[in-house]
């Protein structure tokens, strides 16, 4: 993913859709269940970012949980621990489309707990490790009609459609709802640790990832043009290799990340258990202004916070 944040790709839609404008979303009516259907580039890219963000200036919240679990080979799933992640985005409505700002907050802790976990030995290696409470963003990206490119950390952007065809994806729809899932794969980012210096916390030269994430709203609310912000439903399953903080090396195997979630009306609707876990190891990223400036991430962050462990 170069220097994208993971999911940046969750953004905007372009200013001519603002509040469903001129979009065709049509409502197949011979069918009994109502089925949508999306016949432009444009109309994808409106249902879209309505159940991800919003069609309008705002700043959206996502809550999702869930479990960290260890696959190596010959070895039964290992789970290690569990996870809350908070995402933000700020919409932002510019003569060019629109312009979606994101960050995330995750915080790790044992199962049914609501205080930071600070530290537990891995039962893969038997060493005590101290999970890293990963941050990400400022991610950027841009939409328009034709589809999203995203900025890079250096300012730069690339488009997100590789494949020269019109913007398009794949809807599934059942009764009431309608839901579609992107799958990515590849490189995230070359890893910045020495190995020589960071035995224990380098995994490998490419930190190799592939996800599914699969978005879920309501079929009367993406069919509502009144509607730009629209309630849905969200969920992720990443294979990875394994974070730093595992002290895991070059060891084969890899990390599994299970996930499920929830557009939030406000950040107010947080359980308040929740959102004391997160904040206090991420006390900004409910503030009114930017939660923090720059692009980081574990990979960033990791190097300046922690040190070295010996082999």
């Amino acid at each position: 993913m170069t220097d994208l944040t993971r999911r940046t790709v969750l953004a905007a839609a372009p200013a001519a859709v603002t509040a469903g404008a001129g979009v065709s979303i049509e409502v197949a009516t011979a069918s009994p269940l109502q089925l949508l259907e999306f016949p432009t580039p444009e109309s994808h890219v409106c249902a879209f970012i309505k159940i991800l963000a919003s069609l309008e200036d705002a700043t959206v919240f996502h809550m999702y949980k869930g479990t960290m679990e260890a696959l190596l080979p010959g070895r039964a799933p290992v789970k290690l621990v569990d996870s809350t992640t908070v995402i933000r985005r700020q919409v932002e409505v510019e003569p060019d489309g629109h312009h979606i700002s994101i960050w995330e907050a995750t915080v790790y802790h044992r199962p049914g707990h609501i205080e930071p976990l600070e530290s537990f030995e891995n039962p893969l290696n038997g060493r005590m490790v101290r999970p890293f409470h990963q941050r990400e963003g400022r991610g950027h990206s841009l939409w328009n009609n034709e589809g999203s490119k995203f900025r890079r950390a250096d300012g730069t952007w690339v488009s997100s459609n590789h494949t020269g065809k019109p913007y398009a994806l794949e809807w599934t729809q059942a009764g009431e709802r309608i839901w579609t899932s992107r799958y990515n794969a590849g490189v995230y980012v070359k890893h910045p640790l020495d190995p020589e210096n960071w035995p224990l916390e380098f995994a490998g030269p490419d930190l190799l990832y592939s996800e599914k994430t699969t978005s879920n709203g309501l079929v009367r609310e993406l069919a509502d043009p009144s509607i730009v912000n629209a309630s849905a439903t969200y969920s992720l399953n990443q294979t990875m290799l394994w974070w730093p903080w595992l002290l895991m090396g070059q060891t084969p195997g890899f990390l599994v990340w299970n996930t499920n979630g929830v557009k939030l009306s406000s950040a107010d609707a947080l359980a308040v258990a929740d959102r004391k876990l997160i904040e206090k190891i991420h006390p900004t990223i409910f503030d009114s202004g930017a939660p923090w400036e720059g692009h980081v991430n574990l990979w960033t962050d990791y190097p300046k916070m922690r040190e070295p462990v010996p082999a």
